[in-house]
């Protein structure tokens, strides 16, 4: 079982919205998702899939900022076969973070073009280091047109693997969200449908490739 955990000691940086994206993007892959929203009073991953109509292996649970309780979703996890864990948690830096990390075969630092999301990073890439974890640094909502992509994950590059694949400040991403969609099935030919899908395949060989680096050392 692959547990992916959508982390950064600041709110707001597109951690719903990527963590929901993925969940499609893994489900149409085949995979039974398990979708863990440890943020009880936004509830944005939860309440994403309470709008949700379509039948699909999703499913989506709230959980308690409770060390225990997290344990207990994961041992459910195991028990009932779900391929992959999706972890949506609140901005914080805190003990159960700490745990999490220690499940996570993969973690995603997702950060907007902001300063204050980048002053953010360090300590968030510190907590994950220093607990050995394969982790990679994601851009989120990017302008639609200049290079400042490029540019930041030039300047990330210095803390880790940064994701090549970016996504952009799109429509389609709140239209999505508010019908309990993917952007790939709200609009299949809209942008944001391909930027899901390179950052969802690229986490997936990211993930094999670092874990298998590991079992190797």
């Amino acid at each position: 079982m692959d547990l992916w955990f959508l982390v950064c000691s600041k709110g707001g940086v597109g951690k719903s919205t990527t963590s929901t994206n993925m969940a499609v993007c893994a489900a149409k892959d085949g995979k039974k998702v398990l979708l863990v929203d440890l943020d009880e009073k936004q509830k944005s991953a939860a309440n994403w899939w309470q709008r949700r109509e379509i039948e699909d292996d999703i499913k989506a649970v709230i959980v308690p900022h409770d060390i225990e309780k997290v344990k207990e979703i994961y041992e459910f996890a195991k028990k009932q076969d779900y391929d992959l864990v999706i972890f949506d948690t609140k901005g914080a830096s805190d003990t159960l973070h700490n745990v999490i990390i220690g499940l996570a075969t993969l973690c995603i630092i997702p950060v907007q073009p902001s300063v204050f999301d980048l002053e953010a990073i360090p300590s968030t890439v510190d907590m994950i280091k220093s607990l050995g974890k394969p982790f990679t640094i994601l851009i989120s909502r990017c302008p639609p047109t200049g290079n400042e992509f490029e540019k930041l994950r030039l300047g990330l590059s210095s803390h880790g693997l940064v994701c090549p694949y970016k996504t952009v400040e799109r429509k389609a991403y709140r239209h999505a969200a508010a019908l309990g969609l993917g952007v790939g099935e709200y609009d299949e030919r809209d942008k944001a449908a391909e930027e899901v899908k390179n950052i969802y395949d690229w986490l997936v060989k990211t993930e094999q490739k670092q874990n298998s680096l590991k079992v190797a050392s």
